[in-house]
């Protein structure tokens, strides 16, 4: 009987090996933390929180010469956190902690084209809206239909895409839309859609433009979708896989307009620019960053401006690489009071060799307009934290890969204040990431 089992597994591997592709790998992440003032400033005498989290994920693959497919599971936990214990061990959890991370199917329309059915991963650009979010362990996927079209001969790149979201319902008759299905107080986004056209002007410089509309739900109804529209452009210079030495740079320029969550009128914006010098053969890299993001001024009582929210919207981008460093202070516009944040770093990149790595980073962040609490007044351009970041970063192998970094912030006593702190502490963050990404099987081997 196992003669005839490892015989049929050889046949079937040899099938699929004669006809198409098939792999399976893997990914297990690791992220022990040290956390004393991460994500809010703390007050004086607070105890640090130590936590392991686990990222383990399971990924299947096939491809033939008419579609390509993507089937991934991942499991995300907290060491110690299973909440079915007795005096002798750990049973499990009441809850789960496994889900799917993508599943997609693609299918060639073309010898250019290409389109993709289901649950995937997205990232554009410097991924400032659309975004794969990795350093949360869950990770950030869409549940949408892609379209791509890529020309690499002109240069060309148009992606178009469409999804709409909402929670189970009883579909046993014809009315799809009975009941609210209203989201509730999260109530992320229900429909988001994007065009995305990008044009490679040479191997070291691009033009992209994007163009989203993300709608929200009006609480409590079925049928009422407030649509915030996002369109702006990116420009990159020599930060591609072929970039050399050099001034290197990127700007994005993004206006926002349409309705809020709340059906609010938005009229909001956010500027980046980055410009750097790479040398000693790649080996050293020195750059100065801008980043704005437009918000409200507090002080602004005309009736008119109170009518338009001006706080801008990322959407489903990154905010833990941007804004402030990596304590991630203001990653949502209510932790900097809906006013508007400008950050300006400056960064340092040194590659001892092609498998270690240093980075160091220095972020001042200020409010851009006024900010008002209770009494408290906050003028526009005040220091609200300053931030340094030490980040080493070490390659085993193409698999095998440790992240380690130090993050220590010195909030001022503005947002001290701002924050109720009378007596604060010190504030700061370390970790070290280990990240394997074994392959347990191949059919082209």
């Amino acid at each position: 009987m196992k003669t005839k089992i490892l015989l049929s597994i050889i046949a079937i591997s040899t099938f699929i090996s004669m006809n198409a592709q098939f792999e399976i790998d893997g990914q297990f992440r690791t992220r022990a933390q040290i956390l004393h003032g991460y994500k809010k400033p703390v007050i004086e005498k607070t105890n640090a929180a130590i936590h392991v989290g686990q990222r383990s994920r399971l990924n299947l693959k096939y491809q033939n010469n008419k579609i390509k497919t993507l089937f991934s599971i991942q499991d995300v936990r907290v060491w110690g956190d299973e909440d079915i214990v007795n005096h002798t061990g750990v049973k499990g959890k009441s809850y789960n902690t496994i889900d799917v991370y993508e599943a997609w199917v693609e299918f060639k329309t073309g010898e250019m084209s290409r389109i993709r059915i289901g649950r995937q991963e997205m990232k554009y650009d410097d991924q400032r809206h659309i975004s794969w979010r990795n350093w949360w362990d869950r990770g950030q996927t869409y549940d949408a239909v892609l379209y791509s079209y890529l020309n690499k001969k002109s240069g060309w790149q148009v992606d178009l895409s469409g999804s709409f979201n909402s929670k189970s319902a009883d579909l046993s008759g014809n009315d799809y839309s009975d009941g609210t299905e209203y989201f509730g107080n999260v109530n992320p986004i229900i429909t988001q859609n994007f065009i995305y056209i990008k044009k490679s002007m040479s191997p070291k410089w691009y033009l992209s433009l994007t163009g989203i509309a993300a709608g929200y739900q009006k609480e409590g109804t079925k049928d009422i979708i407030y649509v915030t529209y996002t369109e702006g452009l990116h420009l990159n210079y020599n930060m591609t896989k072929k970039a050399t030495n050099g001034i290197f740079a990127k700007n994005n320029l993004f206006l926002q307009n349409g309705k809020n969550i709340a059906g609010k009128n938005i009229s909001a914006n956010m500027i980046t620019a980055q410009i750097g010098y790479r040398a000693m053969n790649k080996q050293l890299e020195l750059s100065a960053c801008l980043e704005r993001l437009s918000g409200n001024n507090a002080e602004n009582t005309d009736p008119e401006y109170l009518k338009t929210d001006h706080t801008y919207n990322l959407l489903y981008g990154g905010r833990h690489p941007y804004y402030e460093g990596y304590m991630d202070w203001f990653v949502i516009p209510k932790t900097y009071f809906n006013a508007g944040i400008q950050n300006i770093s400056l960064n340092l990149l040194y590659k001892f060799n092609a498998k270690n790595v240093f980075k160091l980073s220095y972020n001042n962040v200020t409010n851009v307009n006024n900010i008002k609490k209770n009494t408290l007044k906050v003028s526009s351009g005040s220091s609200l934290a300053q931030f340094i970041d030490l980040t080493f970063i070490k390659k085993f192998d193409k698999n095998i890969k440790l992240h380690t970094g130090f993050s220590y912030a010195i909030p001022s006593n503005d947002f001290n204040n701002l924050k109720g702190i009378t007596n604060p502490g010190k504030n700061y963050f370390f970790y070290t990431m280990l990240t394997v990404k074994p392959k347990f099987f191949s059919s082209n081997k």
